[in-house]
Parts: C-alpha cells; sequence; structure tokens
C-alpha cells in the first residue's frame, strides 16, 4: 500500500528520563525512512537521558558536582554543557524581577521536593527557610562567564527551565537528521515542530484536579512549531493541616506559590516557555498577566485557587474546550 499523507508512518517510543516519561513521535513520511526514524529516537533517548544525569542537580552527574564544589566556598567552573542553559536561566530570572531563580537548589531539598523517592508530611522550620534565602540574597549574580562563585550554602537547580530548554534541542537535532515533523512529551511538557501528516499535532491541557490515572481535558489546540508547558500544584506536592503544599517555591518568601491551580504557557521557546512559565505561576493570579508582558509570553492559559479558567486573548480563539467550560479573557 502506498502512504499518503492521510496515512502518515508514525514511528514512537516511550522511554524513561530526567525523571519523568518521555514519548518521542515521529512522522517518517514512508515506511522505508522507519528504520532511520526508530535509530533518531534512540539518539534522542541517549540525548535526554544524558541530560537528565548531568544536568541533575543532585546525584553523580555535571551539575551536583558543581554543586558540591560549590559549597566549599571558591569560584566553581560552569560545566560547559551546561553554560547555555545557566545563561538562559539567568537571562529569565533578570526579566522576570527574580521570580524565576535558579539558585534554589538547597531550598528544593529543604522541602523535599528534589526527587519523588521522598514523600514530605509537612513544612520544614521557618528558621531554615530564612537561613537559606539568606545564602540566596547573600550570593553573587552570574556575570555570563564560565564559573560561578564563591556562593557558600547556594545550589543551583535549573529543573524549571530544563526539560523546556533540551526537548527544543532534540526537536532540532531531529530536523538536521531529516525529520522535520515530530512531537515530543516529556511528562506533560510537550513541543512539536512540522505536522503529523495532512494535520497539525494537537495537544491537551490537562485538568489539574482531575485524576492521574483518569485525566480530563480542560481544552486542546492545534500547535505549530510551539512547546506548550504546563506548571501546576498537582505534579509534586503534599498536604498538612488541610492546605496543599506543591513544589514551585516563591523565591521571595521561602513557602510554595500561591493563587494557581495551574499555569500552561504556549510559546516557540522552550526554555522561555518553561522558565517564564514558573515565574508566571509565582507571580500568582494577579501578577501574571503583566509580567507576561514583560517576558514577552501573548499566550497563557491560568487556573486559579477558586477552578476558574482563564485565557490571554491571543490564546482563547485557538482552544477547543471541554463541554461546558467557561474561558475568561485577561
Amino acid at each position: 500500500m502506498t502512504l499518503t499523507r492521510q496515512q502518515p508512518a508514525l514511528v514512537e517510543h516511550y522511554f524513561l528520563a530526567m525523571g519523568t516519561s518521555v514519548l518521542v513521535t515521529i512522522e517518517a513520511g514512508t515506511e522505508s525512512r522507519r528504520a532511520q526514524a526508530v535509530q533518531a529516537i534512540a539518539e534522542v533517548q541517549k540525548l535526554l537521558v544524558e541530560f537528565g544525569r548531568e544536568g541533575w542537580a543532585w546525584g553523580n552527574g555535571a551539575l551536583a558536582q558543581f554543586n558540591r564544589e560549590l559549597e566549599g566556598g571558591a569560584a566553581v567552573p560552569i560545566p560547559v554543557l551546561l553554560q547555555p542553559l545557566f545563561r538562559r536561566a539567568w537571562e529569565i530570572r533578570q526579566t522576570s524581577g527574580g521570580l524565576f531563580e535558579p539558585r534554589l537548589g538547597a531550598l528544593v531539598r529543604l522541602w523535599g521536593f528534589d526527587t519523588a523517592e521522598r514523600e514530605p508530611v509537612q513544612p520544614p522550620a521557618s528558621g531554615a527557610i530564612a537561613a537559606l534565602l539568606e545564602a540566596v540574597r547573600a550570593a553573587p549574580h552570574y556575570d555570563g562567564g564560565a564559573s560561578y562563585g564563591p556562593a557558600p550554602g547556594l545550589c543551583w537547580d535549573l529543573g524549571g527551565i530544563g526539560k523546556g530548554y533540551i526537548v527544543d534541542l532534540a526537536l532540532d537535532w531531529l530536523r538536521r537528521r531529516g525529520f522535520a515533523d515530530a512531537i515530543v512529551n516529556a511528562g506533560g511538557n510537550v513541543a512539536a515542530r512540522g505536522a503529523r501528516g495532512d494535520r497539525p499535532w494537537r495537544v491537551g491541557i490537562r485538568d489539574p484536579r482531575s485524576a492521574a490515572e483518569l485525566p480530563q481535558l480542560l481544552a486542546a489546540l492545534d500547535v505549530h512549531g510551539e512547546s506548550v508547558i504546563t506548571h501546576a500544584d498537582d505534579q509534586r506536592y503534599f498536604e498538612h493541616q488541610g492546605l496543599r503544599y506543591a513544589h514551585l517555591l516563591h523565591p521571595r518568601t521561602g513557602q510554595p506559590a500561591r493563587g494557581l491551580r495551574s499555569l500552561t504557557v504556549v510559546h516557540p521557546d522552550g526554555a522561555l516557555a518553561d522558565g517564564g512559565g514558573a515565574a508566571l505561576y509565582v507571580a500568582g493570579h494577579e501578577g501574571w498577566p503583566a509580567l507576561a508582558a514583560r517576558l514577552g509570553i501573548r499566550q497563557v492559559l491560568a487556573v486559579d485557587d477558586e477552578g476558574a479558567v482563564w485565557a490571554s486573548e491571543t490564546l482563547a480563539p485557538r482552544l477547543q474546550c471541554s463541554s461546558g467550560l467557561r474561558i475568561r479573557p485577561c
């Protein structure tokens, strides 16, 4: 049978990387290219697994070693692999007024959000939080160079930007090898290039209060060379005395950010969608629209603490919403 654009040769593969499940799908064009597509996905898997190891703030990789040396109180060379990401993270940190802060690794670990294997049961002591925030305030700014420090007590954590950054690199790598039509879903952080045969790739935005085993969608949209990245309070959290404590920490208070259940950014730049989206989530329901304008992010869907759904005027017309859902403009 001759394959047509209506019958694309889709090649997909699941694997674990960066602490989450990853699905890579390639529209190979014809069955004759299937073997090449399989090989390309295997190489993408290697790239993402390596990045997950080397870019994790803890463990035995390059960033973890950097953090251990930084703890010693000297200026430390930044791993070459991570230098571009350090610069992007710092750029977003500055533009967001510090609401995205890549140097909160020690605070993330204090709360118990550094690994899925840990299950926190209560907030840490306020004195311990204050000490780590003081270490961040006392630390030098990053000048964009090949080293950083001295900054004792500091730990860089690139988890709030890393997936968006590396998935873009993976898709660019696939394009250079002749696979311009592909989509990568890294634990719900999605980026797509090209199309699926004669149709665009379609991405769903999950309701943050739906059950993980039976997820419900708020909306879906067709994606054209963009990332769709969601930050939400259901991704890693614990409950204590009736309050939900989620992993997205406010850099000024050291406490989990409040005001939103989830916030989704659609943008061609995955690093900005990821890191900028984290800053918008921290800014909360009242603050995210102004910050989005400052960051150049025009397509946002947000769910506030009461469950109301808000969308920017640029994104709202693109959304195909679930039945009965009311989208409020902002």
